[in-house]
């Protein structure tokens, strides 16, 4: 599935892997259009947000990660309300306890290792 007829996508990394955002860089390359921000830091990816610097389209957070968990991100994100049409997808190796992550707002999960398919019919479903 191919992404660019969306237009430039501004999309936030939020993976404590350099590897991982290497490969999700990657991926997203080749699907869309993308400037890419990424950061192995929650707090970072907040202030990222608030900055306002640029207008993030869609968050990938992974929710392993040692300075601020990924749960801990979303909600601080959530309770935010002007980042509430944000879309954010968390990506992550572990099963997922879908039902705690909704409630907490995320918008959607993919699992990793990632099938590209279901990753940009994901992202597109949010997207368009």
């Amino acid at each position: 599935m191919d992404l660019r007829n969306i237009g430039k996508i501004n999309v936030l990394i939020v993976e404590d892997d350099s590897f991982n955002i290497h490969l999700i860089s990657a991926l997203l390359n080749k699907i869309a259009d993308v400037e890419i921000t990424a950061t192995d830091d929650g707090k970072e990816a907040i202030g990222i947000l608030e900055s306002g610097e640029k207008a993030i389209d869609v968050v990938l957070l992974d929710l392993h990660m040692p300075k601020m968990d990924g749960r801990d991100v979303l909600t601080a994100i959530r309770q935010q309300s002007k980042y509430n049409n944000i879309p954010i997808i968390i990506i992550s190796v572990d099963g997922l306890d879908e039902d705690e992550l909704l409630k907490l707002g995320a918008d959607d999960f993919v699992l990793k290792p990632f099938d590209i398919d279901k990753f940009a019919a994901t992202l597109a479903k949010h997207l368009s």
